[in-house]
């Protein structure tokens, strides 16, 4: 991850050659404190502005650099690569949106230096943003008590990433990216938000290994007997490859979705407990699927605002018939609310797991 990389230059640095970058980034939720993170203050953070016209409250994050390249080895490192649009800043957002379970948006970049001739520059980021009703994630769009230094909660979140083993960094920063690009659609396009959301999860997967079944083991023993053509068979692996993605995707959530579920016995119809998290995630999955490679529109829950309905999984109706088409309850998927804070209780799980 890029800001490791940074941190560690930075670790290694005499103070005359260091340098900061502001940044401008707002998000709807108030964050009190001050945040400071890492040797010689790589990061630090707080709230600069109050709510504007559309509710955004602005923070100023500094990020310190370092003029010295920092000498590491380049074969102990992935050559995959990740790209994040924004570059470090891209990836910083995307740590504080999973830790806060809110959305930023980054506002502007001030950069250079205060001398005798000059002063510093400021650049706008214009970035889209539509204010959507709470009621939407009510624990996304309205004050949850988050603090920038309470507890010490985001630093300790930032340490777990940086002693987890090498190999996760990629992918997680890419489930992070996905996550925070996802609940950016929340308000705008629901089923756009559940085809991020699902790559957010799937850019972790290749760590949820799952044994072969019957029918893998059956075409397996067909090739053995020279049953298929090696084309042919090579299809069959990529079918197989696509097929055992689906069912680690449930997995996954069966696994880090502990503690998620406050009643397990819950009977409630417009409530998910955890018998049925695989039932519901899979059909998520498949809606995915559907909607990319067939064209076919997603069955969404509503989002009810009366009395205990803005807490529902999902809305109490039973399908749906729009212009003769008929959904059938089968298809139909949780609220995005649900789908939001599971996710996010998994990869935070998931971390935990693999420290």
């Amino acid at each position: 991850m890029q800001w490791i990389l940074k941190l560690e230059e930075l670790e290694q640095t005499e103070e005359e050659f260091v340098y900061f970058t502001d940044f401008e980034i707002c998000s709807e939720v108030r964050i009190p404190g001050v945040f400071v993170y890492g040797d010689n203050m790589f990061l630090r953070c707080a709230l600069f502005q109050e709510a504007d016209s559309n509710g955004l409250y602005t923070y100023i994050l500094r990020v310190r650099h370092s003029e010295k390249i920092f000498e590491y080895n380049e074969d102990d490192y992935s050559k995959d690569g990740y790209y994040f649009q924004e570059g470090l800043i891209g990836e910083i957002i995307a740590l504080f949106s999973v830790y806060f379970q809110t959305r930023f948006y980054l506002k502007a970049q001030i950069i250079g230096k205060e001398t005798q001739t000059s002063i510093r520059m400021r650049i706008e980021k214009g970035f889209q943003y539509r204010k959507v009703n709470s009621n939407l994630n009510s624990e996304m769009f309205t004050d949850q008590g988050r603090n920038w230094c309470k507890d010490n909660g985001l630093k300790f979140f930032l340490d777990s990433i940086r002693k987890l083993d090498q190999k996760y960094h990629q992918n997680l920063i890419r489930s992070f990216h996905w996550y925070t690009e996802a609940i950016k659609e929340i308000g705008i396009d629901h089923q756009l938000f559940f085809i991020k959301m699902v790559s957010s999860v799937e850019a972790l997967l290749n760590f949820f290994r799952i044994n072969e079944d019957r029918l893998e083991e059956k075409l397996s023993k067909l090739q053995k007997k020279h049953f298929f053509e090696k084309n042919e068979y090579v299809e069959i692996i990529n079918w197989l490859a696509n097929r055992k993605i689906r069912r680690r995707f449930a997995d996954f959530f069966e696994k880090y979705s502990d503690n998620f579920f406050k009643n397990t016995e819950e009977v409630n119809s417009l409530y998910i407990n955890k018998r049925e998290v695989r039932k519901y995630v899979n059909q998520i999955y498949n809606a995915r699927s559907a909607y990319l490679h067939e064209g076919k529109p997603m069955f969404l829950s509503m989002d009810l605002q009366g009395g205990g309905a803005i807490n529902w999984d999902f809305d109490p109706s039973l399908g749906m018939l729009v212009d003769r088409k008929k959904f059938s309850i089968k298809e139909k998927l949780p609220r995005v609310r649900w789908f939001e804070r599971i996710t996010n209780h998994c990869l935070k799980n998931f971390i935990k797991n693999k420290l």
